[in-house]
């Protein structure tokens, strides 16, 4: 008899347990629920190039790390063209939640030589924030981000030493993946203007009907 209450107290205690589970879940999934499916539009496989540019008038007084910038902003005539990526994105959601993926950027040198460099991606929702980790060779980036609506994400991150701060947009329209943004590095001045600009424009690749 006291083998069988001990059973019966362990299917309790494990009922207990499965049913907080069970309700943390829920729970989890409402308070997502508004950001379900935000990485969908991204799934498939894109191609294009990611261009950085550096502004010849160097940093200046004038409005720091803007957040009002658009595709217009990679137009003025003081930003010289650094170096060009070309990059093939390759993404799949999981869940409503959670989205994988790779990311392979050819890099070519001075030399005519190119690097490839291949990172994982994971795009997720976590206490209905949206997070991005991209483990590279030898580091891993973590932004954090916000739905805009339409098809639109901003992503951010900020770290003090080594500096390094990022702003960029995010879009997808008519199989265009688009990026717009900039970033401080180094001994850059977080108080004045970018030095660093960035744009990306990557095309989604049909699939074979093969």
């Amino acid at each position: 008899m006291h083998f069988a209450n001990s059973i019966l107290k362990i299917l309790f205690l494990l009922i207990l347990i499965a049913a907080l589970i069970h309700n943390c879940a829920d729970k989890d999934n409402s308070s997502n629920k508004n950001l379900a499916n935000v990485f969908k539009p991204l799934d498939g496989q894109w191609q294009g190039e990611f261009k950085v540019y550096i502004d010849t008038l160097g940093q200046r007084e004038g409005l720091a790390q803007p957040k009002e910038i658009n595709f217009d902003s990679i137009k003025k005539t003081s930003l010289k063209l650094q170096s060009v990526i070309k990059a093939e994105h390759i993404y799949k959601s999981i869940t409503q939640f959670r989205q994988e993926g790779k990311i392979i950027d050819i890099i070519t040198k001075s030399d005519g030589s190119a690097d490839t460099i291949v990172s994982k991606a994971i795009n997720f929702i976590e206490d209905s924030k949206l997070k991005c980790i991209v483990t590279k060779p030898n580091e891993t980036v973590i932004h954090d981000g916000e739905y805009l609506g339409n098809n639109k994400i901003v992503w951010h991150r900020e770290f003090d030493v080594p500096l390094k701060i990022e702003y960029f947009k995010e879009s997808v329209t008519d199989n265009h993946y688009k990026i717009i943004g900039w970033g401080y590095y180094g001994n850059d001045d977080p108080n004045l203007t970018p030095r660093i600009w960035f744009y990306a424009d990557y095309l989604k690749m049909q699939k074979s009907s093969n």
